[in-house]
């Protein structure tokens, strides 16, 4: 598997304040007087004022946040570093010919300011009041938009993330623990020693939930823990061992199968789960005959076609008979049709708007899409969980981003290696 992130997290508040200031101090680089060059990186220099803003502004943020201030030699040491760096990256933005358009800079400016909860308006007076011009602003973003891009095209093709390995991870507690939703689970014990019989407690328990009775007034019932059943919410590294690879595969509204336990018998019950990756989904399943216009049929003889098969099926013949003879599908047409489940966005609009008003089992009107002429039937739907795939996209995220940085660090210690610099001794 080798890709880009598939999403990206929207920082903090405090995160983007961070950023505002950050852009705040840097900006206000370029209003300092420029007295000597201080390092020479390649064909370009860094200035003894930039540094000079970089010790002062640091000292100011570790005032704010408590930090500890290095040494005046090794804070000066780290900054030059810094700089150096930023520089290079500059240059081979340069060299490649890097160039951030106005619109992609008025976007990125944008959304900086929504994440701090600003208009734009707001978000330039912010900078004036601190005395910034926002043109200066801007150039700033404009660099980390190109430093940005480069390390994007040097790094990002270096990564390899494996099936294997994000397997591997999800099963992990970090994973489990940082990515997976909290679970509410319910229980019922029967303990070792209860007059109870457990079998027939279970019988009777799966018997009432599928005639719709209420978990939890069972488990209020029949459980003989102290909490009536109830487990809590939870994430599924907090629920005993014993528990958690049944958990992992219940459905909410799903009972387990009876777990032994040194306390007894339990029937689990997963009444509900919650968190920032917890998705809900509906699906259809639907079946279809595509009609695609030709030399031989044009597009109103491919639909007065349509129209006969439509007439056809309505008199009961076979609809995976009739796909198989018409339908110019090659992957359904050979399955009487069958496109499967899919949820929103996986069709064309115009199938997938007759597809989602359709009643169940019932042959739709003829319809036009940019493949041809349609006619299709909605045989089922469903609500189905998407949070496993969520996770999955989380944790592709968390593994990409680890290794972005740490192939980032070699591939920056590798530029800084091969570079000519001369540091100026004052």
């Amino acid at each position: 598997i080798r890709r880009p992130p598939r999403s990206t997290p929207k920082p903090s508040s405090a995160a983007s304040d961070v950023y505002k200031r950050q852009l705040l101090l840097s900006a206000g680089a370029y209003s300092q007087t420029v007295d000597r060059i201080a390092v020479i990186v390649n064909d370009g220099v860094v200035l003894e004022s930039d540094i000079q803003l970089k010790i002062k502004n640091f000292k100011k943020e570790a005032a704010i946040s408590g930090a500890r201030v290095p040494s005046e030699k090794d804070l000066r040491d780290e900054i030059i570093e810094a700089l150096i760096i930023e520089e290079l990256q500059l240059q081979i933005a340069d060299k490649a010919g890097i160039k951030i358009s106005d619109e992609e800079l008025n976007v990125t400016v944008k959304r900086v300011a929504q994440q701090n909860e600003l208009t734009i308006e707001e978000f330039i007076h912010s900078f004036e009041d601190e005395g910034v011009s926002y043109e200066l602003v801007r150039d700033e973003i404009k660099r980390s938009l190109k430093i940005n891009r480069v390390q994007q095209g040097r790094v990002q093709n270096r990564i390899s993330i494996t099936q294997e390995e994000l397997v591997n991870f999800l099963n992990t507690e970090e994973a489990k623990t940082q990515l997976g939703p909290e679970l509410n689970v319910r229980q019922i014990l029967i303990r070792t020693n209860s007059q109870k019989n457990i079998d027939d407690v279970y019988s009777e328990v799966v018997e009432s939930i599928n005639d719709g009775k209420n978990f939890i007034e069972l488990s209020e019932n029949f459980s003989e823990d102290q909490n009536k059943g109830d487990l809590g919410w939870r994430k599924i590294t907090g629920f005993p061992e014993l528990f958690q690879s049944t958990l992992e595969n219940l459905k909410i509204g799903e009972v387990s199968n009876v777990i032994k336990s040194g306390a007894g018998s339990h029937i689990l019950y997963l009444n509900d789960k919650r968190g920032p990756a917890v998705s809900f989904e509906k699906e259809w399943e639907v079946r279809h005959i595509l009609l695609i216009p030709n030399r031989v049929r044009p597009d109103d003889e491919s639909e007065e076609l349509m129209i006969s098969i439509r007439e056809r099926l309505l008199a009961g013949e076979d609809f995976d008979q009739l796909a198989a003879e018409f339908s110019d599908d090659p992957g359904s047409k050979q399955e009487g049709g069958k496109l499967g489940w899919a949820g929103e966005g996986k069709y064309t609009e115009a199938f997938e708007e007759v597809m989602m008003r359709s009643n169940l089992n019932e042959v739709s009107l003829p319809f036009r899409s940019d493949f041809g002429w349609h006619i299709l039937e909605v045989t089922g739907t469903r609500i189905e969980d998407k949070t496993n795939e969520r996770i999955a996209d989380q944790a592709f995220n968390y593994l990409y981003s680890r290794k972005f940085e740490e192939e980032l660090e070699s591939d920056l210690q590798e530029l800084r290696a091969e570079a000519f610099i001369e540091i100026k001794d004052y």
